[in-house]
């Protein structure tokens, strides 16, 4: 997980589509809030759930923002997966229904009034958002949350127990130790949002891609300049010196990409070389 720089104009669908309808469910709750709110000894199942049009947040100008965005990422585990799989356009702050414990009841409503806000939208790989995270959003201090949309809290204060990539650097709170997520001096949001997210499911992937860095990272050792160097790595590989010197300026490719934006596991690459140029 990085830290995600969205372009700040906000697509044409949310910014009027999106407003409009946002309006309607906010006079819809604000008109009769207890057709749609969770209350002791009332079941959900009797509740009036708040309707959101996918057409407008998950439509292509949206989505395609967000993949660009993103560099074709998961905003979560960063693993680059479009060749097989179209991927999700996720609300960090669920806007149907939530849970504030992970195996815990849904309430209701979610934040209907952020279901077309730009700020909310992130893209997602569809493990990360339908398996794990789904209505997931715990507060270290419930009391901090905005429970409807015109609720003297403020979105700023709550005390939220994820790592928003979007408004915030998960390298503050989440480090690495070679391919193992770890929570920074064991803080309280670190650990759970690796548990929400369950990136340690990744692990092995991301060992496999440090390994390669790494037995690719050696050939950037040898001056592509020296014929002394060349011709030890022609006679040590049984190489050609064609081919050295595609393995070096290859190495020098990546060496010169792997910790950037764009680059899968940026934050895990980083942590294990941390030489690496991230601009």
């Amino acid at each position: 997980m990085i830290r995600i720089h969205k372009t700040p104009a906000i697509p044409a669908m949310l910014s009027g589509r999106g407003v409009t309808e946002s309006a309607i469910l906010n006079q819809a709750y604000s008109a009769n809030s207890a057709l749609y709110r969770s209350a002791t000894g009332v079941s959900n199942k009797i509740l009036t759930k708040m309707s959101f049009d996918s057409g407008i947040y998950g439509d292509s100008t949206v989505k395609t923002l967000l993949i660009n965005d993103q560099h074709e990422k998961c905003c979560f585990c960063e693993a680059k997966f479009l060749d097989n799989s179209y991927g999700d356009v996720e609300h960090f702050r669920p806007k149907g229904a939530y849970q504030k414990r992970n195996s815990g009841p849904l309430t209701y409503p979610g934040y209907y009034w952020l279901g077309y806000d730009w700020d909310n939208l992130l893209f997602s790989c569809e493990k990360c958002n339908r398996s794990y995270k789904r209505n997931y959003f715990p507060l270290q201090t419930e009391a901090t949350r905005k429970p409807f949309h015109n609720h003297p809290n403020l979105l700023q204060n709550e005390d939220c127990l994820l790592v928003n990539p979007n408004m915030e650097n998960p390298a503050n709170f989440i480090t690495f130790r070679e391919e193992v997520p770890v929570a920074i001096n064991g803080n309280d949001k670190g650990k759970k949002t690796i548990e929400a997210f369950q990136l340690e499911r990744m692990n092995n992937t991301r060992m496999e891609h440090l390994l390669t860095l790494e037995l690719a990272l050696t050939w950037t050792k040898i001056d592509p300049t020296s014929d002394v160097q060349i011709k030890f790595a022609m006679q040590a590989f049984n190489f050609s010196r064609e081919l050295v010197l595609k393995y070096i300026g290859d190495a020098t490719s990546l060496y010169d990409s792997s910790a950037k934006d764009t680059a899968k596991f940026a934050h895990c690459v980083r942590c294990k070389f941390p030489h690496l140029p991230i601009a």
